[in-house]
């Protein structure tokens, strides 16, 4: 029979092809990087480690983008590559490095990387020893056209600078209407400082200057710097009964297992002699390793914790939850959620290295079916991390089982659960400090301040949460003796400190207040009147003839004024927090019976009890219905934020809880399952903003605003148009910032002294100079062209455009200045936030 080889060489499309991976710009950014690490890599293993590992990024702007100009860059100081390195390196699924050491793994990220960010590749490089350079230029549609694979290789002379080391330059970016087209824009338009900030995440562990080999990173001539968690030193512990001492952050280094592997596809030898996938022979051991440390966070969040998994210097997965704060139970093939559980926040954070476990074909996670992500798995958090899940054999004294049993809960603020505290003398006992601290502390970590970065500061936080405050003693005007607070005489000399004067006409001294006997003329100091009626207000005693009450005023004879009786009459519905209807299920599997609300807002505080502070509502019952009496003003409202309808809920439910004391103990019959079914039943969504909540946004609206308009072709001019007050605020900012004030006259040819500006001048930016943050450099929407309706009804569109955008930054600025924001101001400048946050680009 006769035989025919057949050509199955791949059309050039393949490579085309190759760029329509599902990537983001940062993973393909991170594939060049990859690939100037692994050089470093391969130079030390050659014996010849580069002095320098450098890698330069430039990134043109979005406004060259947008032009057809600029390029991408990734310049490293390796040792440069030879031609048939670089021939290798454009030749798609071609991968001459080992499974072991690298980041590179398949030997398509080149192409795809490149390719998704440009049409046209030049790949310049060079060697020390060499007296030129190689340049080689891939160019797609090229190829396409001519249907080869060829790229020319040609030698030229070495760039200025480029004694060794690989440059490598895209551009000639997609057309629109290609797949690719927003790729590019997308990369260019991300802010500096956060490119770097991912960049300072992902490689954190080659970046620090401890490392054993450190690399450089930076994008557009600044560096980026290392990610540092912000964690409690391994010195600082909790105690527990059941685990003893307990640190805060545990280091490890241990080898799981070790294997033979295949040096050409990684597959364990086991007891073979040659490899049983593609029958090579070489091979080499390699130690299965798990290194790291997990620790626990200063602070908590909902978000912001988790475990970076890294391979060979890069983070995989950042902060990784699911494989470690979920439990997978075999018997019913379900995940179940174990830390955190006790709250909604988090702490538990740490860097763990698994550079024997292979990732998947995007660099996106670690192949978890793999024997090696399992041992790894075994070793960091063991079985199930709730303890009534084991055997009674069983303990899980895995790293992250330890921090899970000594840090699950906060509840005990102050050493007893390591968290940052303050005295509450209502309580008599330690409460939590402020986010708003918190965010302030962490801030200083950031800035590297001392006693901040290490945790000094925070730990006197933690050590004196339950110490009350020392009292003040007041002191003597008359002789500078210190007393007790309580003391109504001075120790020292007598004096008369806290006293009244004396009942008797003739004495009319100063005496002790508790003194029931004047000291001087004996005169008892007891009323002794005679009083027929009491107040219903203050329960004093007044004389029959009295028609009102000598102590309070109250009429004689009129209702408390805190009753529902005479808030009835001084009170208006207030529909917003009334509900009809309301019925929650029962602890016995009931329904109850249909509930309605009513609520009045009251025009005056509601007094309790004469000399008593207000409370926030009154309510009255009635079968089917309570009346529900608010004071909007009350500082629970004010001050504190908690919105009436709450309060309003948990008067309801604690009625429904009455009328049901039958089930008072079955599990869930009580008032705060209760009231927040009522709360999702009557006003739902409705009651989800706060004050700390719309700060926050606006605080980050303002930040990505800020970015994007270092960009506006008038950001030079318009420093020239800030008045003495606003140039005294910029200058104290960059002040505050630890920026240097020299900096300023190349801020201001840049635009970059807008990141110091605040939210009012940035507004006034916008209000001068509007046109240029439109059609895509801030705001999605286009700026009101004359050439489509005339430079009439273009004019008054731009206007009526401009304030509108105006009016909701002026809102977002003015409402940072609130201390106690108003419901109705909460209101409007969540809607101005959630207006402009749409409309960014």
């Amino acid at each position: 029979m006769a035989h025919k080889l057949l050509d199955i060489t791949p059309t050039p499309q393949v490579l085309v092809a190759l760029t329509r991976t599902p990537i983001s710009p940062l993973d393909a950014l991170s594939e060049l990087i990859d690939n100037a690490i692994d050089s470093f890599r391969a130079a030390a293993t050659a014996g010849k480690p580069s002095p320098v590992r450098q890698v330069i990024i430039e990134i043109p702007s979005a406004a060259e983008v947008s032009r057809g100009e600029g390029l991408v860059r990734v310049r490293d100081t390796g040792p440069g590559l030879s031609e048939e390195q670089i021939a290798d390196s454009m030749r798609a699924g071609f991968s001459s490095k080992n499974h072991f050491d690298t980041l590179g793994l398949f030997g398509m990220g080149f192409n795809i990387a490149t390719g998704k960010l440009g049409r046209i590749t030049r790949v310049v490089s060079a060697r020390a020893q060499d007296p030129h350079a190689i340049q080689v230029t891939l160019d797609l549609p090229k190829l396409i056209q001519e249907q080869s694979f060829a790229a020319e290789a040609e030698q030229v002379p070495k760039p200025p600078g480029l004694t060794h080391g690989t440059v490598v330059e895209i551009r000639g970016w997609w057309p629109d209407g290609d797949g690719n087209s927003g790729f590019i824009r997308n990369l260019a338009k991300l802010p500096r400082k956060t490119l770097r900030d991912r960049l300072g995440r992902r490689y954190a562990s080659l970046l620090r200057t401890d490392s054993s080999t450190p690399v450089i990173i930076s994008v557009n001539g600044e560096r980026c710097q290392p990610f540092e968690h912000c964690v409690w030193s391994k010195e600082r512990f909790v105690e527990r009964q059941s685990h003893g001492k307990v640190p805060a952050r545990i280091d490890f280094d241990e080898q799981i297992s070790r294997a033979r592997r295949c040096l050409h596809d990684g597959t364990d030898f086991g007891v073979s002699a040659t490899c049983p996938r593609c029958g090579g022979t070489e091979s080499r051991q390699v130690v299965h390793r798990v290194r790291g440390w997990v620790g626990i966070q200063r602070f908590d969040d909902q978000n912001d914790f988790g475990i970076d998994l890294i391979r060979n210097g890069r983070v995989i997965r950042v902060a990784e939850k699911a494989a470690f704060f979920e439990f997978a139970d075999e018997s019913t093939g379900r995940s179940e959620r174990e830390y955190p559980i006790d709250q909604q926040y988090g702490r538990i954070v740490g860097e763990v290295h698994l550079d024997q476990v292979p990732v998947d074909f995007q660099k996106q996670n670690f192949q978890q079916a793999t024997d090696e992500w399992q041992d790894a798995m075994r070793y960091l958090r063991g079985g199930s991390l709730l303890p009534t899940k084991w055997s009674d054999e069983e303990r899980n004294e895995s790293p992250v089982s330890r921090l899970f049993q000594g840090y699950r809960k906060v509840r005990n603020f102050g050493r007893s659960d390591m968290y940052m505290g303050q005295y509450n003398p209502a309580k008599g006992k330690a409460d939590r400090i402020s986010r708003d601290t918190e965010r302030a502390y962490h801030q200083k970590f950031l800035d590297r301040e001392p006693g901040y970065y290490t945790d000094e500061k925070w730990w006197e936080l933690v050590e004196t949460a339950g110490e009350p405050p020392i009292q003040e003693l007041p002191e003597c005007g008359d002789c500078g003796f210190q007393n007790t607070p309580a003391a109504e005489e001075c120790g020292g000399c007598g004096q008369v400190l806290n006293g009244k004067t004396c009942l008797s006409a003739d004495c009319r001294k100063q005496i002790p207040r508790s003194s029931t006997a004047c000291p001087h003329c004996a005169t008892s100091q007891v009323p002794t009147v005679q009083l027929p009626w009491k107040c219903a207000f203050c329960s004093s005693e007044n004389k029959a003839g009295d028609e009102s009450c000598n102590v309070c005023g109250s009429i004689k004879g009129a209702p408390h004024p805190a009753s529902p009786e005479a808030l009835a009459l001084a009170s208006t519905k207030e529909p917003d927090y009334c509900a009809s209807q309301l019925m929650v299920a029962l602890a016995d599997g009931k329904m109850s019976s249909p509930l309605d609300i009513a609520a009045h807002t009251v025009h005056r505080p509601i007094i309790p009890a004469y000399g008593r502070e207000p409370v926030p509502l009154v309510t009255g019952a009635a079968m089917g219905r309570i009346t529900v009496y608010v004071d909007p003003t009350h500082p629970v409202f004010t001050a504190m934020g908690l919105r009436p309808e709450y309060l309003v809920a948990t008067e309801a439910a604690q009625y429904l809880y009455s009328l049901h004391r039958n089930l008072q103990n079955q599990p869930g019959h009580t008032v705060a399952a209760m009231t927040a079914e009522l709360l999702k039943q009557g006003w739902g969504d409705a009651v989800t903003d706060n004050a700390d909540t719309v700060r926050g946004d606006i605080k980050e609206l303002f930040s990505q605003i800020t970015e994007k308009i270092l960009l506006a072709p008038h950001a030079e001019d318009f420093y020239s148009e800030l008045d003495e007050t606003q140039q005294l605020a910029l200058a104290e900012s960059m002040i505050k910032s630890g920026a240097d004030l020299a900096e300023l006259g190349r801020l201001k040819s840049t635009g970059g002294y807008l990141r110091y500006c605040d939210r009012d001048t940035v507004t006034a930016f916008f209000a001068r100079h509007s046109d240029s943050w439109f059609n895509g450099l801030v705001w999605q929407d286009p700026w009101p062209s004359e050439a489509e309706v005339g430079p009439l009804i273009a004019g008054k569109l731009r206007e009526v455009l401009r304030l509108k955008y105006l009016r909701c930054l002026e809102d977002c600025a003015s409402y940072m200045r609130y201390e106690q924001p108003e419901r109705l101001i909460i209101v409007r400048a969540r809607a101005a936030v959630d207006f402009l946050a749409d409309k960014l680009s």
